[in-house]
């Protein structure tokens, strides 16, 4: 395999994992470093394949932060830094988690940023998006168990997770839509009957209220 290959791929990525693990001795941390450099190195090298309503080619790097997966590589961070996003954190991942599987299964929801190229092991692609939909919810479940003192699961909790997506929803995904006309989910093409979006979004919040429910009863 040529070295352009191996790095279009990210195949270096497991080699960072293991030099930011020995660095740091913290298995979450040289997890979801790794977990944010597979999206961040697509779109560096595949930047050019993508065409987004008033936005210059140069920008379409932005992409790797709009969809509410990606809100999930900022909270894993921000708990990395302040525990007190334990909850938030386990509440957002549990959501993406969920929010995507049931969507492959029950909405046949397409990834809509996945390209075509001879150069793109898909085989690699694949892994990292189902690491990326999986692996953080079970790192956060072990940070519950291991720091309780910070997993209160309560209305209050679920009041902030609520917040983090309608943040979400009003600063990042509403703007985008509006400039671009990329709608980022399938599910909520024009063409879609409204019903269907309005079902899908109704799941996302009833996954949120699951989440914060299963979490209280993992504390207690």
């Amino acid at each position: 395999m040529d070295m352009i290959l191996f790095l279009q791929n990210g195949l270096y990525i497991p080699f960072i994992f293991g030099i930011t693990y020995l660095c740091s001795n913290h298995f979450f941390l040289s997890t979801i470093v790794c977990l944010k450099m597979y999206p961040t190195n697509y779109f560096y090298w595949f930047n050019d394949y993508y065409r987004y309503k008033n936005i210059p080619k140069k920008l379409n790097w932005v992409k790797q932060f709009v969809r509410f997966t990606d809100t999930g590589h900022l909270v894993s961070f921000l708990y990395f830094f302040n525990p007190s996003f334990l909850v938030i954190g386990y509440n957002v991942h549990f959501v993406i988690t969920f929010g995507y599987w049931l969507g492959q299964l029950c909405f046949q929801l397409k990834d809509c940023d996945s390209v075509n190229d001879p150069h793109i092991i898909k085989k690699v692609e694949h892994f990292f998006c189902m690491c990326n939909h999986s692996v953080p919810l079970l790192l956060f479940i072990y940070e519950i168990k291991t720091h309780s003192a910070y997993a209160i699961f309560d209305m209050n909790s679920l009041y902030h997770s609520y917040l983090w997506a309608y943040i979400w929803l009003f600063t990042i995904y509403v703007p985008w839509v509006y400039t671009t006309q990329d709608y980022v989910y399938s599910i909520m093409f024009p063409n879609v009957p409204l019903h269907s979006k309005i079902f899908f979004v109704g799941l996302i919040h009833v996954l949120f209220f699951i989440s914060n429910s299963i979490g209280f009863y993992l504390t207690y």
